[in-house]
């Protein structure tokens, strides 16, 4: 689970060697929050950490600063990590201070001067790149209990490694834990992470968890049908993305992934994407990626902000963010996020509504202490939806060409998921620098789905005949109970300082839902007599009883360990591993029979290694490599229903990142290889018994190949994010795996602030990819393909007062046709509008 740092409004005891920024957690002060105690993990000793101090010629350049307005704390730790330089105090100094922030380029003496501006103190240069904080003389600050002595404060470089990325106007961050549970930074993990950051999210209108995929570098979303659609899925490196975690938090329900496609983005302060295996951390080692999503934090200061956006199709939304202490001391914070949003869409009568409400509190119960519990609740309702498009031939082999508004679903079609946590976590910082988290989350949802939509069967040109209508029922209230340990901490050894992190997470899942019918039933004639004329109502929703009661249970524990050794300043070994027992069964009890039937998997002991090496070349560059093992218990089954065995193999990378323009420019560069047996490969127009998409076990898979990012300012007004991945898959008969996902990408988004407005824009392209549908028996079909395409975005930002902010985006500006994947006529979205008014308070 992602690391933590303490409250900056808790300052440490005697011997903490540094004092990280906060990254609260989060909670709401208008709900009934269910309380949860949690116990904290014992440590082993470690010495504390020593800064490394900067040559004093870099004190005298200016450097660009961004540091806001905010707890002094906070901006002293922000500062170190941007000046690289060592900052020391008494607590009572600097606690409960304020100060107005830094912005612009400023020596770093004087950049310490502006944020110590009204705080009564002053700064005191010390070596080379340190300096003490003091008092000014006419000023008494008060003392420590009688007879105490006041501990010191170390603010460093390094402190500084899991801070939030909101009102940092930056698309890059300082750190990620994702990838091996060490507070690194990106180029100091060597793995291929991108940080999807608040401020580019706002800057593209991103609304949904599917919309910031599908702008990532090297990741695809493959949308088969509407926003929310159970057959949608997200590919990274040419395999499907199952690994997802909220605050580092696996979340398991490995039966039905796409649950969490539809999640709101506005209560996240960032998106930590660690593209190929990375089951030192995820328990499980999967090929394609693991999406992070951090949630925001409760802030020193009162901060609030209300958005409201109109588009589109009738697209209506409304944003409410505010975060605040709760009491005079400020060691009681809060937050709450609310969202309303409802909208048509370009496919007719398709319609969708969210609700999401967010709140978090967090307690400084000591001065290296912090306690924090919370909730996140949200619906989503979607009705008139189809699960694909409608059929891409006709009778006599040539393709369909329907209007992009034409819908496939039934207007009795409808999907309702509903989504609560609630999460609690305790904090202990101890004096020698190590971090201490005990985390408890209680997730569950209940989706209710009923599909209703055109099947693949080719259609009579001249009459519209010969489509039928597909129709099922589902549902389900999976639970989710987790108990995160994790204990991350400096140690020194033979003369050095190194890091270590080590975990236990234990999980249980269950999911109880009664059993129905699925595609076709007795008495229910599902063929529509006339596509061209069809409009939704017929077929009716078939009769579809309970047939069975079926469930699903799902165990996990896991233990893990990673050290970074520094043999020497410019090279690190990271060594660790993760040991896992999981445990899955599944069961149906027939309602006409009694009878009871089920299955059962297992593994124990399972030891997933990881061995990775960064080697810097001088200030701004590395060289890295890493391996990892890959293991992945599967859900899929073939066409006899029997589950097919799980994914083993091992996967390889090399690369090379830089950080440039003082850290604000991230640049990486990797080469992959990924060597698998019994990959899950979807057989077209195949089915198992239970109306499920049947898969076929591939061995000998192998995938190689590369990913070019960029992401940071290239000068204090211009923005950029791109990148470009390209990625080939074969089985072992040397056939392409998955030939629906594109095997290359490209992703660009850049804004620049100009006279006061700020002008931004993007283009996503991606290759030619195709699908099989020989399956069909058509004269001269074998395939059907979608061109390569490209999609352009524009979009404006002009501030009305201080307060008040207009904004406008344009999707698609050229209006650009294209299927959203291969084997689905379902098209992606029209040229659309959307215009939004935020206010900050």
């Amino acid at each position: 689970m992602a690391l933590q740092p303490p409250s900056p409004h808790s300052l440490p005891p005697l011997g903490f060697s540094h004092l990280p920024r906060v990254q609260p957690l989060h909670a709401i002060a208008q709900a009934v929050l269910a309380a949860v105690v949690v116990t904290s993990l014992a440590t082993a000793a470690a010495l504390p950490r020593t800064a490394h101090a900067q040559p004093a010629a870099r004190a005298e350049a200016q450097h660009p600063f961004q540091i806001p307005a905010g707890s002094l704390a906070a901006a002293l730790t922000a500062f170190a990590a941007d000046a690289g330089v060592s900052v020391s105090a008494p607590p009572a100094l600097v606690q409960g201070k304020h100060t107005a922030g830094v912005q612009g380029r400023y020596t770093v003496r004087e950049a310490l001067e502006r944020l110590l501006a009204g705080s009564n103190l002053q700064a005191d240069a010390v070596g080379q790149g340190g300096y003490v904080l003091r008092a000014v003389p006419e000023v008494h600050v008060g003392n420590a209990a009688a007879g105490a002595t006041l501990a010191e404060v170390r603010v460093t470089a390094e402190a500084e490694r899991l801070a939030a990325t909101e009102r940092t106007g930056a698309y890059t961050a300082r750190a990620s834990s994702t990838a091996t549970g060490l507070a690194l930074s990106l180029r100091e993990t060597p793995q291929s992470v991108t940080v999807f950051t608040r401020q580019r999210m706002d800057d593209q209108g991103i609304v949904l968890q599917e919309d910031m995929v599908r702008q990532t570098t090297g990741l695809t979303f493959a949308q088969y049908g509407p926003t929310g659609g159970d057959t949608n899925f997200y590919f990274a490196r040419g395999f499907q993305v199952k690994n997802f975690q909220v605050d580092g938090v696996n979340r398991l329900f490995s039966d039905y992934t796409g649950i969490f496609q539809t999640s709101d983005m506005a209560m996240f302060d960032r998106a930590e994407i660690v593209r190929g295996a990375s089951g030192l951390m995820s328990g499980a080692g999967t090929p394609g990626a693991t999406i992070n999503l951090v949630r925001k934090r409760p802030t020193a200061e009162f901060l609030g902000s209300v958005k409201l956006t109109a588009g589109s199709w009738d697209f209506g939304r409304a944003e409410v963010d505010v975060s605040s202490p709760l009491n005079e001391a400020g060691s009681v914070r809060g937050r709450v996020v609310a969202v309303s949003q409802k909208r048509h869409s370009k496919v007719d009568y398709e319609e969708d509504k969210t609700r999401s409400l967010y709140g978090v509190v967090e307690v400084d119960l000591a001065p290296a202490a912090l306690a924090t519990v919370g909730f996140s609740a949200q619906d989503y309702d979607a009705s008139g939806i189809g699960r694909s498009g409608r059929p891409l031939f006709y009778t006599d082999g040539t393709r369909t060409n329907w209007s992009r508004s034409a819908s496939s679903g039934a207007r009795w079609a409808s999907t309702r998921r509903d989504y609560r946590s609630v999460f609690a976590s305790l904090e202990h910082r101890l004096d020698n620098g190590w971090h201490l988290k005990a985390a408890y989350t209680r997730d569950q949802n209940s989706y209710d789905e009923i599909p209703g939509w055109t099947n693949e069967q080719p259609v009579n040109r001249t009459t519209g005949a010969g489509a039928g209508l597909w129709a099922a029922w589902w549902a389900g209230r999976p639970k989710q109970d987790t108990l995160d340990f994790t204990a991350a901490g400096p140690f020194s050894l033979l003369g050095r300082q190194h890091d270590a992190a080590f975990g236990a997470s234990f999980a249980r899942t269950r999911n109880d839902s009664q059993a129905r019918g699925r595609w076709s039933f007795a008495g229910w004639d599902s063929s529509i007599a006339n596509l061209y004329t069809w409009d939704g109502n017929t077929p009716v929703q078939p009769d579809n009883p309970a047939l069975g009661d079926s469930g699903t249970r799902e165990r996990s524990s896991s233990a893990y360990g990673s050290i970074r050794l520094r043999p020497t300043d410019a090279l690190s070994v990271i060594l660790g591993a993760r040991l896992t027992n999981w445990k899955h069964s599944d069961s149906y009890t027939d309602y006409a029979t009694g009878e009871t039937s089920g299955s059962r998997m297992a593994e124990n002991g399972k030891l997933t290694p990881y061995v990775g090496v960064v080697l810097d070349l001088g200030r701004d560059w590395s060289l890295y490599g890493s391996y990892t093992d890959i293991f992945q218990a599967q859900s899929a089954v073939d066409v006899n229903g029997r589950t097919l065995a799980p994914v083993l193999g091992r996967s390889y990378e090399l690369g090379v990142k830089g950080e440039l323009l003082d850290r604000r420019l991230q640049l990486s560069a990797a080469v992959y290889r990924l060597l698998q047996d019994n990959v899950a490969q979807a057989i077209t127009g195949s089915y198992a018994p239970d109306g499920s998409q049947a898969y076929r076990a591939v061995r000998g898979a192998e995938t190689r190949g590369f990913e070019l990012e960029a992401n940071g300012a290239l000068t204090r007004d211009w923005n950029l994010s791109a990148g470009f991945a390209r990625n080939l898959a074969r089985d072992g008969q040397s056939q392409r795996l998955n030939p629906e996902i594109p095997r290359n990408t490209f992703k660009l988004f850049t804004t620049y602030r100009l006279a006061g407005l700020t002008v931004g824009g993007g283009a996503r392209w991606q290759s030619g990819t195709w699908s099989d549908y020989s399956f069909l028996g058509l004269p001269g079909v074998s395939r059907a393909e979608q061109k390569s395409y490209a999609v352009t975005d524009l979009m404006l930002q002009m501030p009305l007062t201080a307060q008040l902010t207009l904004s406008a985006h344009l999707y698609n500006v050229f209006d650009k046709k294209y299927q959203a994947i291969s084997t689905s006529a379902y098209y992606g979205e029209a040229r659309n509008l959307r215009v939004s008014l935020a206010m900050k308070f």
